[in-house]
């Protein structure tokens, strides 16, 4: 292995680093968005109560997830022989989300990014799926309208 392929792989993890911060930051505001909802909207009931905070959960999981691919994007903008950055931008949507439409790629020895992009898109989706399944949890929780679904 030489010198360059430790440099990227270096860099590919300070940027999984990075984005899985970012969203970590979202999540907290998303369950600070969910209290502030439930602490002054506490009268609100049945589908009323549930859909404030899941849209405000889903607007953040949005513009966290825009914001990690706009930074891979950037990132390997250069290493791929892009075109334009749109297509810098295509790309890492596609390995980001692992849609993964196989059309452009990394030349060597960046090539080694394309699955790093695709690690952080898996555990964000988790992630984003353990979010959004809390946040019904504990609206339903505290409302009888959906005592027995959860």
């Amino acid at each position: 292995m030489s010198l360059n392929h430790i440099f990227v792989l270096l860099i590919g993890f300070g940027f999984m680093a990075i984005n899985l911060i970012i969203h970590a930051f979202f999540m907290f505001l998303i369950l600070k968005s969910q209290s502030y909802y439930m602490r002054n909207y506490p009268h609100l009931k049945g589908i009323a109560s549930i859909m404030g905070p899941l849209l405000a959960a889903t607007l953040l999981i949005i513009i966290s997830c825009s914001i990690q691919m706009i930074l891979w994007s950037l990132l390997v903008f250069d290493f791929g022989k892009f075109d334009d950055f749109n297509e810098a931008l295509y790309f890492s949507g596609t390995t980001y989300t692992t849609i993964g439409a196989g059309k452009q790629f990394l030349v060597p020895p960046y090539r080694a990014l394309e699955p790093m992009i695709a690690c952080t898109g898996l555990l964000v989706t988790g992630l984003n799926t353990a979010i959004l399944f809390a946040v019904l949890i504990n609206i339903a929780r505290k409302n009888p309208d959906f005592e027995g679904l959860f």
